[in-house]
């Protein structure tokens, strides 16, 4: 799946502020002089500064945003590849203390809420665990690491973290019951739960609450193809219907096309191919050359709202590949961010 190196959790929006700037101190060990990135959103618009770290240090005021965080993009080399550091921006000076080695683990103190997500990291997310061999290993890591969260959280109701580590759960683990999630909500003191992150976790319930589930009708929906012309999922009752969630941006979707592919030609009666990306009106010609370029086939569609459309957002879309498979009653049979499982509930349907 398409995902970022994050320090705690990715956060691209952001309770009121109290004060425009906070100030940031602190020493990344071998990092020597680079940009860094500061990403925050104000007033409802995403806006973007420039930090400077010169000799491995960082001085500098940040913006408060919307949210009262904000996330700092740092290169980890000549790869490309990026590391966001989350930082909550409340009074106080925030300190920041890691290496180049371990920027995953970057350690943000000196304020209320950063120690308290620093707490969080260490006992959690830091603690070492053997590479998982396989997608079962994994996802017990990710259900224990849930598990562990959820703890957490019940045990600092009155922390804005708790509504920001709730609200990630929502997203990071959409399988577990929303019912718990709306317990632990309620739970956290008012003002949390009125904060920024408490209210948005407020609304990702409802979208659990209503996302597609196993054995039951998906919602239909109307989009349109690459020329304009709409499409309705209706149409294809009758048949297996495969939704690919991918888009131009994402790696691993564009590896796994050629499996898709094969399965479109494996079972050309039977199994319809709808392939839905997340893409921006912006990227819309990029989207175009993709298809051409991968030569993809089956029917392409796409919102063109990002992730705010009502199919990726209704649908709880928020990895990327995501693969449902629908019964020819429009019922779901799967989902997963896997092809091979796609490919291996086909093969065990006798009928197809």
């Amino acid at each position: 799946m398409k995902t970022l190196l994050t320090v705690g959790l990715a956060s691209n929006v952001a309770s009121p502020c109290f004060a425009q700037t906070c100030q940031v101190v602190g020493t990344i060990a071998g990092l020597g002089s680079q940009k860094a990135i500061c990403h925050y959103t104000r007033e409802g618009q995403r806006r973007i500064d420039t930090l400077r770290i010169v000799n491995d240090q960082l001085a500098q005021a940040i913006n408060y945003g919307d949210d009262g965080m904000a996330n700092l993009e740092i290169r980890t080399g000549e790869d490309g590849g990026i590391v966001i550091v989350n930082v909550w921006t409340e009074p106080g000076t925030v300190r920041l203390q890691g290496t180049k080695q371990h920027l995953d683990r970057i350690e943000v103190t000196g304020t209320p809420e950063n120690n308290l997500l620093t707490a969080y990291n260490r006992a959690v997310l830091w603690q070492d665990a053997p590479p998982t061999k396989s997608e079962a290993e994994y996802r017990a890591l990710q259900a224990k690491q849930g598990q562990q969260t959820r703890q957490f959280i019940q045990a600092h109701a009155a922390a804005r973290t708790s509504a920001y580590l709730l609200y990630g759960q929502t997203m990071m683990q959409p399988e577990h019951p929303a019912a718990d999630y709306e317990k632990l909500l309620q739970a956290l003191k008012p003002a949390v739960r009125q904060s920024w992150y408490g209210q948005q976790t407020a609304k990702r319930i409802i979208v659990l609450h209503n996302q597609p589930t196993v054995g039951k009708h998906v919602a239909d929906f109307s989009m349109a193809d690459t020329m304009g012309v709409k499409h309705s999922l209706a149409t294809y009752r009758g048949k297996y219907v495969l939704l690919d969630f991918w888009g131009h941006w994402c790696g691993p979707c564009i590896r796994a096309m050629p499996k898709v592919n094969a399965l479109h030609q494996q079972y050309p009666d039977k199994l319809a191919v709808i392939g839905i990306a997340m893409e921006s009106p912006n990227s819309a010609p990029l989207w175009k050359k993709a298809i051409r370029q991968h030569q993809i086939v089956g029917l392409q569609l796409s919102e063109l709202q990002t992730d705010e459309g009502p199919v990726i957002s209704g649908y709880n879309i928020n990895a990327f590949p995501t693969y449902m498979l629908l019964d020819p009653k429009g019922a779901l049979v799967m989902r997963t961010s896997s092809v091979d499982d796609i490919t291996k509930k086909l093969a065990a349907l006798g009928a197809l």
